[in-house]
């Protein structure tokens, strides 16, 4: 990988081992990604997100989410974010699909009705081994989280951000996530994963790609996490409505975005 690249800058900051995982599996992943995905056809796609914590969705995923969902707006996609009930609300101007938690879903019929060309989970937690969807904390969530891998896995064209393990993709290192970072992972698997240290920055690393002038501004993110805090989204590690993602100092945010705008883009 290059001293200085998209991976790089998303991966810096890096306290939850997708650092080792990016060393065991040296490449640049978002730019594998987004050559696999230049190559489909401009149409649907669908975006999961959303991650339950103590009640409420967490600020992680849902920033880099919506912002890609614009992104792809721009370029002429129809991007559909698919989340469940605790995001409700979340995404302005964006078309949102509800997964219900406690009924079947035909998910098989909803892929022929919208016909997705393809699917990108950004921070959304999927199945373990066990069955069971389980936080950073090694907590069952099961009852509080759609099966929104389910719906996923029936797709074609699957991308995956993650920062954790125990996120949708993150299946594709589930033996290397056992081994080294001694986390019971996700199982489920993606045909492009993205490493980050944080899933909204893999999301921002993924736009850049795309096209550097759909980057959001530190300024649209922090209204944007403004507007969430007011809708009492948490921060996923303190649990906590505050001007922080993941547990990072807010600053940090804007020396990402700025770092990605000013990195040097080559396909």
């Amino acid at each position: 990988m290059n001293s200085v690249s998209v991976d790089s800058i998303i991966l810096k900051h890096s306290t939850r081992g997708m650092d080792v995982l990016a060393k065991l599996h040296s490449k640049e992943h978002i730019k594998e990604a987004i050559k696999a995905f230049r190559k489909l056809k401009v149409g649907k796609v669908f975006l999961y997100t959303g991650f339950w914590v103590a009640g409420a969705p967490e600020s992680d995923g849902p920033i880099g989410t919506y912002f890609l969902a614009r992104a792809l707006k721009a370029l002429g996609y129809e991007p559909a974010i698919v989340t469940d009930k605790f995001c409700e609300n979340l995404f302005k101007e964006i078309e949102t699909l509800i997964v219900p938690i406690d009924k079947n879903v035909d998910f098989t019929k909803l892929l022929k009705e919208h016909a997705p060309v393809a699917h990108i989970s950004i921070e959304r937690c999927g199945k373990n081994r066990f069955g069971r969807y389980e936080n950073s904390r090694k907590e069952d969530i099961s009852k509080y989280t759609a099966p929104l891998d389910e719906l996923f896995s029936l797709g074609e064209n699957r991308f995956a951000i993650g920062d954790g393990g125990n996120e949708i993709g993150m299946g594709n290192y589930k033996e290397d996530i056992k081994r080294e970072l001694g986390l019971e992972p996700c199982i489920v698997e993606c045909d492009y994963l993205m490493l980050s240290s944080v899933s909204n920055w893999g999301a921002y690393g993924f736009i850049a790609y795309l096209d550097k002038k759909l980057l959001p501004s530190f300024e649209e993110v922090d209204e944007y996490l403004e507007f969430l805090i007011s809708k009492g989204v948490v921060d996923g590690i303190s649990k906590r409505c505050e001007k922080s993602v993941d547990g990072k100092e807010w600053e940090i945010e804007r020396e990402i975005l700025e770092e990605l705008r000013g990195v040097k883009i080559k396909l």
